[in-house]
């Protein structure tokens, strides 16, 4: 059965692997390099050696000056998967590697709006598709799509570029779905 409740962070993390500074939490049988920072129970450590796998505190690390909210956490995700889990069908979709694509991409739009509302919480405007930019003589424009102007309930999701790939990535399940179930009437 497609659950979104067998969507883990481990998934949202294989799929955007470059996408976001995850919070380096130390693991037990790793082996960093000289350089790499982890975080171990409230602290950041720099390993001074290659291949050093010793829990912190050793003489192997240096405590390392950083801080926790520079960083997206498990929490961090789990919160945006039960903000998603608000706005999500499971069953739009024919299998469960779609469904978990397309659920990740929604909990990633909410964890940029998360992200981007903690780092200005007084804003009062939400963000939009960039109309005009320009720097020096260098300009971009960019618009609304008319079918996302036509469907208003969907702006929401052109907040941040996760959310108009879920878009993108939704909008074919949205359209003419159909349930057939066989059956019969007894006349008699």
């Amino acid at each position: 059965m497609l659950s979104v409740n067998n969507i883990t962070v481990t998934d949202f993390k294989s799929l955007f692997k470059r996408d976001f500074p995850y919070l380096p939490v130390w693991e037990y049988g790793k082996s960093y390099m000289a350089g790499d920072i982890v975080f171990y129970e409230g602290n950041f450590y720099q390993s001074k050696i290659d291949g050093n796998s010793d829990e912190p505190p050793t003489e192997n690390w240096t405590l390392y000056n950083d801080n926790e909210l520079n960083y997206v956490s498990d929490d961090d995700i789990s919160r945006a998967f039960v903000e998603a889990k608000a706005n999500f069908n499971p069953s739009l979709f024919p299998d469960c590697q779609i469904m978990r694509m397309v659920y990740c991409y929604l909990s990633a739009h909410y964890l940029v709006i998360d992200l981007n509302n903690a780092m200005n919480p007084l804003a009062l405007g939400a963000m939009g598709i960039v109309q005009s930019k320009s720097v020096g003589s260098v300009s971009e424009s960019y618009g609304i799509p008319q079918w996302l102007m036509n469907k208003p309930n969907m702006s929401l999701y052109a907040q941040t570029g996760y959310g108009l790939k879920y878009l993108s990535l939704i909008t074919p399940y949205m359209v003419g779905n159909i349930i057939y179930t066989p059956g019969r009437i007894n006349f008699g």
